[in-house]
């Protein structure tokens, strides 16, 4: 009696449901959860312009080591964000001194920036003439992130393995002088891992030199061709 008790309660249930069916529709949640997105700027459209350089100016055997100049650098971001930025050089194969890297940038015998070990990359070629060289870094003294002090800090990515971030002398300095990426972040002042920020700002900087005079045609104008493009990471 209990088996029939229980077939028939399943097929009224049945009947049920079906005297109360009707035509249907769906509702769908979708969306899409992305990053905080950032742009980096620069002022004066990324152009760091030495000006006119007179030929007797340059030695005809040594390098000539210009000085530094600075132009505004800053990254806006959407949401806070850990970001690092590499850098690439636009001319392969036209630096003055040493032997290029697979990056394209090599490790000149004299300082830049006051310090030795700053890789720098070609400035272009004068016809087949390499006319020098030049080093780029984020001046760790000017950068500030959401207002507040930060520490410039480094990294290098060798083949896909990336060493522990320091804040040491050549932090900010954005190439390597070994055939590695390297990895500009910051850092709250003393600490050594990345914060995330809505705004940084400072001053980029580069250190350029020529070649030795020997090398180059000083008979007629040469225009200096550097190019770096700095690419950013999300960490």
């Amino acid at each position: 009696m209990m088996m029939k008790k229980t077939v028939l309660a399943l097929a009224l249930l049945a009947t049920t449901a079906s005297a109360f069916a009707a035509d249907s529709v769906d509702v769908r949640v979708i969306g899409t959860i992305v990053p905080a997105a950032c742009t980096p700027t620069l002022s004066g459209g990324g152009t760091v312009d030495y000006g006119t350089i007179k030929a007797d100016t340059i030695s005809a055997t040594d390098y000539t080591v210009l000085p530094e100049k600075q132009i505004d650098f800053s990254i806006s971001c959407d949401a806070p964000a850990k970001v690092a930025l590499t850098a690439a050089s636009g001319r392969p194969g036209s630096i003055a001194v040493g032997t290029e890297t697979a990056q394209g940038v090599a490790y000149p015998p004299f300082n830049l920036f006051g310090l030795n070990g700053v890789a720098a990359a070609g400035l272009g070629l004068d016809g087949s003439d390499k006319i020098g060289g030049y080093a780029v870094r984020i001046d760790n003294s000017t950068v500030t992130a959401d207002g507040a002090a930060v520490d410039s800090l480094r990294a290098d990515n060798k083949a896909g393995v990336v060493s522990a971030w320091t804040n040491d002398a050549w932090a900010g300095i954005v190439y390597s002088p070994y055939s590695q990426v390297r990895m500009t972040s910051w850092a709250a002042p003393g600490t050594r891992t990345p914060v995330a920020f809505t705004t940084l700002a400072g001053k980029l900087g580069v250190q350029a030199y020529i070649n030795k005079g020997d090398a180059l045609d000083l008979s007629k104008p040469i225009h200096m061709d550097g190019l770096t493009t700095i690419t950013l990471l999300y960490l």
